[in-house]
This record gives C-alpha cells, sequence and structure tokens, in this order.
C-alpha cells in the first residue's frame, strides 16, 4: 500500500509538535535562546497544543464528510506550517504569545489528523492489512519525535522550528499524487472517479467485486446514520463507551504526555549519569522499535493481555522512577543508582507502546458498531485530549510543590487503575465478530 506512507507523513509532522517541547524549554529556561520562558510559561507552551486538540475532532468529522479526507488532510498541513512560521518569529519578536498561538493551532491540527487520518487510511487500505494500520500510525509519530530528540539539543532554537517545518511540505508533495478514498467519491456519487481511485490503489483494473461491495457498504452507512442518543441507545453501548473513554483516559493519566513533552528536562532534574540529551535520544529510539514490534505481539497475544502487561509494566517502571527522585529529593546517595531514571522509562516505553499506546483506540474500533463509530471516536478523542492537557500543564506545577517523585507515582497509580479497569471490564476481542463483542457487552 505505497499511499499509506505519504498520508501517514501527516501524523509526523505532528509528532514534531508534540515533542518540540523537550529540547527547546531547557534551552528557553537556561537562557540559551533569545526568548527566556517562565516555568508558567513554559506549562502553557507545553499544554496548549493538547488543549487544541479538544476541540477539532468534531469539525474534522464534518470536514472529511463535507469536503473528503484529502482535502482535509492536505487542508491541515498548511495550519501546521503557519504554526512553525509563527513560532519562528517569536524568538526575534521575543514574544511568548506568538509561540501560544502556534502551539494552539498545531493542536487543532493534531485533533484533525488524529480523527480523519484513520479515517482515510481505513477506506484505502486492502483487509490483510488494515489490523496494522495502528501500528503504522504509531510508527510515524515515533519518527517525528525521535526527530526532535535527535536534532532538537544539538540546534538552535530557529534551526529546529525550520527542520520541523519541512515535514509538512513533503506531506503535501507526497499527498498530492495519492487519490481520494473511493468511499467518499461513492458518497459523493462520484462513482467513475471511486473505480479509478480503486484501480490506482490496488494496481489492477479487476476491482469491480471490491467496488460493488464498498457502494454496499456506503448505503448501510447512510441509511443508518447515528445521533448523539444512539451513543447511548442500548447497554451494550454504554458499555463500550465508558470502557473506551476510560482507555483513553488513562493511557494520558499514566502520564505519556508529560514524559515525551518533559523528556530532558526529566533527565536534567534526575541527574542522571547519562547525559540528557543522549537519554531522550535512547527513549525515542526505544518507542520506534517497539511500536515497529507491536503488530506482531498484538496477533499472537490479543488486546486484553496486551492491556495487563501494559498496564502492569508501566505501574512498576513509574513506581521504581518515583522512588530514585524519593531517594534523590531526600538527599540520599543516588549515585550508584544513576541508570535507575532511563531504564525505568526504557521500560516504560517498551511496555507502553504495544499496549496503551495503540490498542485503546483498535480496541475502541471493535467494540462499536459502524453507525456509532465515528461519534464514539470524536468523543473519546475530545476526552483523551482534554487529559493530555490538564497532565502536560500541570504535571510541572505538582512536580514543584509536591516533588517529582509524587507526580511520578500519581502516574503510577493511574496504571494501577488502568490494570483493574482492563482486568474486571474489559472482554477479549481478538478473533470475535461485531454481533459476538455486542451480545458480551450487553450481557
Amino acid at each position: 500500500m505505497l499511499s499509506l506512507p505519504p498520508a501517514n507523513l501527516l501524523v509526523t509532522s505532528v509528532g514534531c509538535a508534540l515533542s518540540w517541547t523537550s529540547p527547546t524549554l531547557p534551552k528557553m529556561e537556561s537562557g540559551e535562546t533569545d526568548i527566556p520562558a517562565s516555568s508558567s510559561e513554559q506549562s502553557w507552551i507545553g499544554s496548549l497544543t493538547p488543549l487544541g486538540a479538544v476541540f477539532s475532532p468534531f469539525l474534522a468529522g464534518y470536514a472529511a464528510d463535507r469536503w473528503g479526507r484529502k482535502t482535509t488532510l492536505l487542508a491541515t498541513a498548511c495550519p501546521v506550517i503557519v504554526g512553525w512560521v509563527l513560532i519562528a518569529c517569536a524568538e526575534p519578536a521575543r514574544s511568548i504569545p506568538l509561540i501560544y498561538v502556534g502551539r494552539i493551532i498545531h493542536g487543532l491540527c493534531v485533533g484533525v489528523a488524529f480523527t480523519v487520518l484513520p479515517m482515510y487510511c481505513g477506506e484505502i487500505a486492502e483487509d490483510k492489512v488494515r489490523g496494522a494500520l495502528g501500528s503504522l500510525l504509531q510508527i510515524m509519530i515515533s519518527i517525528g519525535l525521535l526527530s526532535q530528540y535527535v536534532v532538537g539539543p544539538y540546534v538552535s532554537y530557529l534551526v529546529l522550528t525550520i527542520f520541523s517545518t519541512v515535514v509538512p511540505f513533503l506531506f503535501v508533495v507526497a499527498m498530492w499524487f495519492v487519490p481520494e478514498s473511493p468511499y467518499q467519491l461513492i458518497m459523493a456519487r462520484k462513482n467513475q472517479q471511486a473505480l479509478e481511485s480503486l484501480q490506482w490503489l490496488r494496481g489492477t483494473k479487476a476491482v469491480n467485486e471490491e467496488l460493488a461491495v464498498i457502494e454496499e457498504n456506503v448505503r448501510d452507512m447512510l441509511a443508518n446514520k447515528a445521533t448523539p442518543r444512539d451513543l447511548i441507545a442500548t447497554k451494550a453501548t454504554i458499555t463500550a463507551l465508558y470502557i473506551s473513554i476510560g482507555l483513553v483516559s488513562l493511557q494520558q493519566l499514566t502520564g505519556i504526555n508529560a514524559i515525551l513533552f518533559y523528556c530532558q528536562t526529566i533527565f536534567e532534574t534526575s541527574g542522571s549519569s547519562l547525559d540528557s540529551s543522549v537519554a531522550t535520544i535512547i527513549i525515542g529510539t526505544v518507542m520506534l522499535l517497539a511500536s515497529t514490534l507491536t503488530p506482531f505481539v498484538v496477533d499472537s497475544l490479543g488486546r486484553r493481555i496486551l492491556l495487563l502487561i501494559s498496564a502492569g509494566g508501566m505501574a512498576v517502571s513509574l513506581a521504581a522512577l518515583g522512588t530514585f527522585f524519593h531517594l534523590q529529593n531526600n538527599h540520599s546517595d543516588t549515585s550508584s543508582i544513576g541508570w535507575l531514571p532511563v531504564v525505568s522509562l526504557v521500560v516504560y516505553i517498551i511496555v507502553y507502546s504495544p499496549g496503551f499506546g495503540s490498542l485503546p483506540w483498535a480496541v475502541m474500533g471493535e467494540l462499536f458498531t459502524p453507525n456509532v463509530k465515528s461519534m464514539a471516536s470524536s468523543v473519546s478523542a475530545s476526552i483523551c485530549w482534554f487529559f493530555a492537557f490538564l497532565i502536560t500543564k500541570f504535571f510541572s506545577t505538582i512536580s514543584e510543590e509536591l516533588g517529582s517523585d509524587y507526580a511520578i507515582w500519581i502516574f503510577g497509580i493511574f496504571a494501577v487503575v488502568a490494570f483493574v479497569l482492563v482486568f474486571f471490564l474489559l472482554p477479549e476481542t481478538k478473533g470475535k465478530s461485531l454481533q459476538e463483542i455486542q451480545a458480551i457487552l450487553g450481557g
């Protein structure tokens, strides 16, 4: 599927926006840039991107249906570039508000990307590769994250911002030659274009049978359009909704965005024996490798087991990291365990990536019937990014007021809550039909 990597370049750009703060905020705090920022300003810089992402999923779904998946994705690249230009201009202007505006714009684009891109990729992919789409999304985000960790510490504020601007340009160029989703074209009654699109995507003229299936699916979807009331119409849907909201909320409450946004700061605070920039690169590399291996693990172990391993592993690694900070804050000698912060976060990332990193969204897609799936995804995405905002905004404040040890331990407590939720409430969905899953949820 040659069209999938170009489309996913947009989330690589999202990964750059999410992790830009990790190498940049320490420079702003130390005075290495011409635009120093206070602790409060840094927390806003970190948190405004997830705050922007709270509001755009609902608008993104409408735009994708009204103007098309491809058009919406291409249009999203433009404000991403504008956001980077504003952030670049902030240093010579010495204007923190310019960074704020750029970060909010990036947040709005994050919400659109996470809503429309899975929709587009799911509609153009063949059945045999559709299961790996969530992993490809995580891989491309990880590439964006790692690029900031590798480049950011060693270049200036301006150079890193210019480097980050290149990715959305590459996305526009690559995506320009990829066709619109056949589903979208059928919905727009452009059947001939849908045929040509499907032929391009499959690399063959023999697509009439698949096109007929798509036409039937679109008719069913349009005939069973959902309303907000349908999200709470049955016990099965209500159960699916609170499980999905619980999973995506705990994905954030276990601390992933605080760690990604403030990764370099965490290592600098720990006084680890390893250079903070190098340690951050190790974390980004581990996340990329773990994301690459995820499809193979998911197919062999199943969703429920992986989520339990993920939650338990995060709880243990966060407990260890919090203990390190506790010893350090009480002036104990931690020189002999200077390796512990790096090892703890490596373990955290290894268990997070195949579990709570990608599976909450995959499980959500399996719990809901097709007519309410899009609406449920928008609600869950907004709640997910709201918690991401709270975590990134108040992580530094909690660390200053209570100490880094208690801030990390709070994430660990939520990891335990995640384990309990999965153990008692989530059924295994691997290998089950939609009807079987609905029967279990409705029971």
